[in-house]
């Protein structure tokens, strides 16, 4: 067995974690930065990408404008916002949007489609996919595999990040996408049982894998020890830990 490795050499960046009271707490969950920052700190987490718990069971237009200015003291923290279709008014046409994602410092969004009510696909989101996918803008989608499928297969360059998913779909439904898409990237929160890490990393390389830990649905130290005792090299460990997400953050072009 290949030794854990040390996680003092590793930046740990979250690319999945909130803070906010959710609409369903889990037993135990942060309510505010400071306190995800204490949760990060017992696992020896260094920084996040994140996003607060309204903008996933709320109105994303009212805690997108929120988000920055609690974050705004927090540099180990960086702000992400929530998309909505913007034929009903709710949310800016898409040159505008980025306009702001710019002066509010968010180089990442989140789609919730299931908890918003909506379709990710080109007849709802067709600009602003296109504007995403040519400023390199990372979306994180929470989707099961086969509404995703059809995301890629009508945006196949966009920049997008699978999050919590299961062993299950990653066999059957997820690995036919990551072998036609490769700006598709998956987050390691669910990848919880052994093995699953090193036979991602064995088939595509570890290059598109993203340490996050789907706090508060589950606990932040799941999946770093996952990470930490995977049997693959501390250069992969590193990359997948925190690399991966710093090199898509600077990719972006806005």
């Amino acid at each position: 067995m290949k030794k854990p490795a040390d996680t003092r050499t590793m930046n740990f960046f979250d690319c999945n974690c909130s803070y906010g009271v959710p609409s369903h707490p889990a037993f135990r969950f942060a309510r505010t930065p400071a306190e995800l920052l204490e949760e990060m700190d017992w696992c020896g987490i260094d920084r996040g990408l994140v996003y607060v718990a309204g903008l996933r069971y709320g109105s994303p237009v009212l805690w997108n404008e929120l988000t920055a200015p609690d974050l705004a003291s927090q540099p180990r923290l960086e702000p992400t916002w929530g998309i909505l279709p913007s034929q009903t008014g709710e949310q800016s046409p898409p040159e505008q949007f980025v306009t702001q994602m710019k002066a509010s410092g968010v180089r990442a969004l989140w789609a919730f489609p299931n908890e918003h009510h909506y379709r990710l696909d080109g007849v709802t989101f067709g600009d602003l996919l296109e504007l995403l996918t040519e400023k390199h803008i990372p979306l994180f989608v929470k989707l099961n595999a086969i509404a995703l499928g059809e995301l890629m297969k009508d945006f196949p360059d966009l920049t997008a990040v699978a999050v919590n998913q299961g062993p299950h779909s990653l066999e059957r439904y997820l690995r036919p996408l990551f072998d036609t898409y490769p700006n598709l990237y998956l987050d390691t929160s669910y990848l919880l049982v052994e093995g699953l890490i090193e036979e991602f990393c064995e088939r595509y390389g570890p290059r598109r894998l993203l340490f996050g830990s789907a706090f508060p649905d589950n606990c932040s130290g799941s999946a770093l020890l996952r990470l930490t005792q995977a049997e693959i090299d501390d250069e992969a460990k590193r990359a997948i830990a925190g690399d991966n997400l710093e090199r898509l953050l600077e990719e972006v072009r806005i």
